[in-house]
Formats: C-alpha cells, sequence, structure tokens
C-alpha cells in the first residue's frame, strides 16, 4: 500500500490556504502537512516536514515564490508547483525564473472571488500534485539556467542532408529544458525552429516573452501564414494547433484535442514529417503521457532525424519513454547532449 502524497501549502492569503487545503484533502491519497505564509516559512518548514510536493505561490512579503524555490532546490530539492496568476510582465517573468530555478509546473490561481472559482480546477489541480510528486527533481545550486561548455565534442545527428527545420515538443518540467536548449542556440542559427510547450492556460506568451529576453534567436507566438526563418524559434499558441503548411510557413488550426491537448505535439510533428521529410530534426522532451511519439515517429519514418530527452535528465520521463519504447528516437540524449547535437546542425552547414 502506497503512502499518501505529503503536501506542504505556500501562500501568504489564510483564505487560500483554507480553499486549497480543502479542495486536495477531498482526495484520500493527498495529506496537507502545513501550511506557510511566505518563503521563509516553506524554506523552514520544507527542511523540517520533508514534503513530497510543495504548492508554491509567486508573490509574498518577506520572500517571493523565486527567492522560496531557489533555496530549496539548492538545499532540499522537493517537488513544486506553481500557482500562479497571470498577471504583469515582472510577475510572469518571476513565475518562470522559479521553474528555471527547479520547479516542475505551473497553475494559474484563480480569482479570489467567488470562492467556487477553485472548485473548477480541483479535479486538475489533485492529478498534477500526483504526478509531479512521482518527478524527479535535482539540486540546483544557484537555480539558474546552466550554461553549456563549448569544449566537448559536438554530437552528430548522421545525417548527410541538411536539416531546414527543428521540431521540439515539452510538458512538464519543459520550460527550463527549452530554455536552456534555445539559450544555447546562436542567433545565426539556419533552421527554423517550432515549439509546443504543453502549459496551464493564459501562460505561454509570458513563456514566449521570457525565453525571448534570454535567447540570442528571436522568440514569438506563431502566427497563422508565418514565415519561418533561421534565427528564430516560433512558439505554439494557446487553443489551437500549429502546423506547417508548406516549407516556411506556419498554419494555426482549430480541431479536437490530441491526447488531451492542444497544441499537440504530434499534430505538429506529422505536419512537419509530410513536409520536411529528411530535412527535418525531431527533439521530444520531458512530459508526462505520449503526445509526440507517434509524430517523432512519422518524422524518423520520412528520413528525419528524431531525438529523444533521456530518462536521467527528464524530471518526467513519460513522452520520450513511449516515443523510444515505439522506436521514435534516433538517439537518447541528455539536454546537454541535444544542445551540443543542435549545435552541430548549424556548423556543417
Amino acid at each position: 500500500m502506497f503512502g499518501k502524497v505529503k503536501v506542504l501549502i505556500v501562500d501568504d492569503s489564510g483564505f487560500t490556504q483554507e480553499v486549497l487545503k480543502t479542495i486536495l484533502e477531498k482526495d484520500s491519497a493527498i495529506q496537507i502537512i502545513g501550511m506557510a505564509e511566505d518563503g521563509r516559512k516553506a524554506i523552514e518548514l520544507t527542511q523540517k516536514l520533508k514534503p513530497d510536493v510543495i504548492v508554491m505561490d509567486i508573490n509574498m512579503p518577506a520572500m517571493n515564490g523565486f527567492e522560496a524555490t531557489e533555496h530549496i532546490m539548492a538545499y532540499c530539492p522537493t517537488p513544486i508547483l506553481i500557482l500562479s496568476s497571470v498577471i504583469d510582465k515582472e510577475g510572469v517573468f518571476t513565475t518562470f525564473n522559479a521553474l528555471a530555478a527547479g520547479a516542475v509546473d505551473v497553475m494559474e490561481k484563480p480569482s479570489m472571488l467567488p470562492s467556487n472559482s477553485w472548485s473548477s480546477i480541483g479535479d486538475v489541480l489533485i492529478k498534477k500534485i500526483k504526478s509531479i510528486s512521482k518527478a524527479k527533481v535535482v539540486t540546483h545550486v544557484k537555480g539558474r539556467v546552466k550554461e553549456f561548455s563549448p569544449h566537448v565534442k559536438p554530437v552528430s545527428l548522421i545525417k548527410s542532408n541538411t536539416p531546414e527545420i527543428v521540431g521540439i515538443g515539452a510538458s512538464t518540467g519543459g520550460p527550463s529544458v527549452v530554455m536552456q536548449i534555445l539559450k544555447s542556440i546562436p542567433s545565426d542559427y539556419k533552421p527554423g525552429i517550432l515549439v509546443v510547450q504543453h502549459m496551464a492556460s493564459g501562460f505561454i506568451k509570458g513563456f514566449s516573452d521570457w525565453l525571448g529576453a534570454a535567447c540570442k534567436v528571436k522568440v514569438s507566438l506563431a502566427k497563422d501564414g508565418e514565415k519561418i526563418e533561421g534565427g528564430q524559434a516560433l512558439v505554439a499558441p494557446d487553443g489551437c494547433h500549429t502546423i506547417v503548411r508548406s516549407k516556411k510557413t506556419i498554419g494555426l488550426v482549430s480541431g479536437e484535442k490530441v491526447h488531451g491537448v492542444k497544441p499537440s505535439v504530434d499534430v505538429l510533428f506529422n505536419s512537419i514529417a509530410e513536409v520536411y521529410g529528411n530535412s527535418a530534426v525531431g527533439v521530444l522532451l520531458t512530459g508526462m503521457g505520449a503526445d509526440g511519439a507517434e509524430g517523432l515517429k512519422h518524422m524518423k519514418e520520412r528520413g528525419g532525424a528524431t531525438i529523444a530527452q533521456s530518462e536521467d535528465s527528464c524530471a518526467v520521463f513519460g513522452m520520450p519513454k513511449v516515443a523510444i519504447e515505439k522506436g521514435a528516437a534516433s538517439k537518447v540524449l541528455s539536454v546537454e547532449e541535444i544542445v551540443r547535437a543542435l549545435k552541430f546542425i548549424n556548423n556543417r552547414q
């Protein structure tokens, strides 16, 4: 018999603490073991109580959620779910900095009133907490995005053709990995880059802006009919699927969710496979579920180079695991090896 998932709630609002406690304890598999009103208290209780998951607010007095996450991930690594309002640009950046510092995922916090707005997220929140409790977390000494040394052997994708497009798919644990990859890509990168990151509604624009502020390549949300160009990364927006209609042209399409998500990695990868064939590279990163595995396999069957993130470097070895089991991955690489492989493409053109 497995034990309960022990949860620490961190929020400066007593009302929010009690609402979260009530919602989460409706599930018999979850136990609230403590509540903290600021980051300093969160650090103290994390060290004392050793929770399985921390639900962390961002905007708090004394010490905010980013600073607390940074400290916890450096000294007592614990799966952290950021619960944040979609607010101004500075607040969104603080949220994503917390993800870069080691937090596993983010969800939108409902408005304070009416209280029944919280009940609408209950099932999703419980499911996410259970999933995050199984995530593999590592110590982040500085809680910052890692810079990779250029003095290492390049990773060849063993392709004779010249790649024109790189498709990247990620879910839980993905934002910090996508940042690590894109931050290492030079501004003169020749292939276009398309990214699907599963994310709570309302956060994807902030994610794109956060990447753009730190990366040498231009990063923006994809628009229907937009050209795909080198030196830029286009991020799939909320509420629709992103595809390539023809070489160099993006399309945004409606349709049902695939694997329960929209945008879907599978939809993007399948379109890349059909349009670009053997001049495509697909990269499937950390995340729960199976989205992207079939699409990656399709890319491989069409002659493209395909990469799945290695288990030891994944926060959640779900999507890459399914892809590997399906024989969809040409290579299984760590994050640093993925960076070196993508850089190798540019260096040989």
